[in-house]
């Protein structure tokens, strides 16, 4: 099993990667106006931001264009670097999700500022829903006792329940004659 949610090419050069190139001149010019001007303080809050933007995009690949699922583990791409987890390896999951905006954050295992924070845009990519509810499920069977786990019954009562991933020993697993993420019902 190998599925590949890839973020419209167009739309992520124009929000991810040209965002982050205009915030290089914006962080310069931050720098430079800080000791000219009386406020400051606002020209560091701006070059902070545009630094972060940034770091963000360019060095810790922090919004991937390419969300790859395997049957031993996930892997995230953007800009040709790819940072793979192999489920094995995952001791904690944590989604946040923004229903709305079909965004979900991502922090895996022991997040850095380096590594392991993953902002999923998951309405621009194919398949968006598949992915957007694969990711929480993914949370919900890697910490099955959490609270937030306790409440999908109650906040997604359609929503197909089955674990997603047969690598959680704990818990039940998908079957083995499953090769690809269970259809979303509703």
């Amino acid at each position: 099993m190998k599925k590949e949610y890839i973020y419209n090419p167009a739309v992520y050069f124009r929000k991810i990667t040209l965002t982050a190139f205009l915030c290089i001149p914006i962080f310069i010019a931050a720098i430079a106006l800080m000791f000219f001007d009386s406020h400051w303080q606002i020209f560091l809050l701006i070059a902070v931001v545009a630094a972060y933007t940034v770091w963000n995009t360019f060095v810790s690949s922090s919004n991937p264009g390419k969300v790859t699922l395997e049957e031993d583990g996930i892997s995230f791409e953007s800009y040709g670097r790819s940072t793979k987890y192999p489920f094995a390896e995952i001791k904690s999951f944590r989604a946040k999700d923004f229903r709305g905006s079909g965004k979900i954050f991502l922090r895996i295992n022991d997040a850095t500022f380096f590594k392991g924070r993953y902002w999923i845009h998951t309405l621009q990519c194919n398949d968006s829903e598949e992915l957007y509810l694969y990711l929480l499920k993914l949370e919900y069977q890697t910490h099955p006792d959490s609270i937030k786990a306790r409440a999908w019954d109650s906040t997604r009562p359609g929503v197909d329940k089955k674990p997603v991933l047969p690598w959680r020993a704990s818990g039940p697993s998908m079957p083995s004659d499953s090769p690809t993420p269970p259809k979303i019902r509703g």
